[in-house]
């Protein structure tokens, strides 16, 4: 079987070959920046978007990729291409860039400008990891740890230092093993979750924390896009679970899956427990911006290997 191409530091290789030093500060001390970018119908979605996210992250942490966005950009689209052959038709993949602080030059950083690892690799989408959740919702638990504050580090950089996400993940897994993680600040409101944007449904109207604690997601700005046009008010306030117990419907917002409901949290269930209206309706109108029944697209792949 053909292997996938993936472009590390300057070169197209085999996927087999792509390796790191183990000295790289990605490895040893988490200095790594990331995006997900996912296709539909073999074209990325917002990739514009998820490079400019890219590079805002990369100069707040100090870590130079050594190219300017055109070049990520042109390098990018040359690993789909080199990649679309081992794509069926009807399939879809996820575009990973992983940029870190390159080998270590100093105990506690990378080497500095000119030791950037620069890895880019397509990866299948993981259907089958929330494909009937698309019917049956996902339940949601609150783990003991907290979201790390804004002011030790900015949630809108979009990093790989995720072991306070592992913990949250491991804890909501004791409650459900189905469930998912959804954090809080250190003031009780609702943050986002390991990986995703969350949304209410309240009387109609949309409501999302604001940014000022979450990584302010591509696929939550979407949602937000598609309420507009559809003429559904949304908000961005401080919400708290008390919000999420009582609302009528809830879902969250991730580049796979796009969205995803949440009929139970906290082992309760969200409005009448089962996936809500204008859930339903977002997820048409997410179908119908990108040509691609998102559902069942899933659905037809939830028994793919990974």
């Amino acid at each position: 079987m053909k292997e996938r191409t993936v472009y590390i530091n300057g070169k197209f290789v085999p996927e087999s070959e792509a390796k790191i030093s183990i000295f790289d500060a990605g490895f040893c001390t988490g200095e790594g920046i990331t995006e997900v970018t996912r296709t539909f119908k073999h074209k990325p979605f917002k990739l514009d978007e998820h490079i400019k996210r890219l590079y805002r992250s990369l100069k707040m942490t100090g870590i130079d990729p050594g190219m300017k966005t055109e070049e990520m950009t042109r390098l990018t689209l040359e690993v789909l291409k080199r990649n679309l052959p081992l794509i069926e038709e009807d399939d879809d993949c996820c575009i990973v860039h992983n940029i870190t602080a390159g080998e270590r030059g100093h105990p506690y950083f990378g080497g500095g400008a000119g030791s950037t690892t620069v890895v880019i690799y397509c990866a299948p989408v993981g259907f089958r990891w929330y494909a009937r959740q698309y019917e049956t919702g996902i339940h949601l638990v609150t783990p003991s740890n907290r979201m790390y504050p804004p002011q030790c580090l900015d949630p809108k950089i979009k990093h790989r230092s995720r072991m306070y996400a592992r913990i949250a993940e491991l804890q909501a897994k004791l409650v459900d093993p189905e469930a998912r993680a959804l954090l809080l600040d250190l003031e009780g409101n609702i943050s986002e979750g390991t990986g995703f944007n969350l949304f209410i449904v309240t009387d109609g109207v949309l409501r999302t924390p604001t940014t000022r604690n979450i990584l302010a997601g591509i696929s939550r700005a979407t949602v937000l896009e598609l309420a507009e046009k559809m003429g559904i008010p949304a908000v961005e306030e401080d919400l708290q679970p008390y919000d999420v117990s009582n609302a009528d419907e809830a879902f969250y917002t991730s580049t796979s899956p796009c969205v995803l409901p949440v009929t139970k949290f906290n082992g309760a269930p969200i409005g009448d427990g089962v996936p809500g209206p204008i859930t339903k309706r977002l997820l048409k109108a997410w179908s119908d911006l990108v040509g691609v029944d998102i559902v069942k697209q899933a659905l037809d792949h939830m028994d793919d290997p990974q």
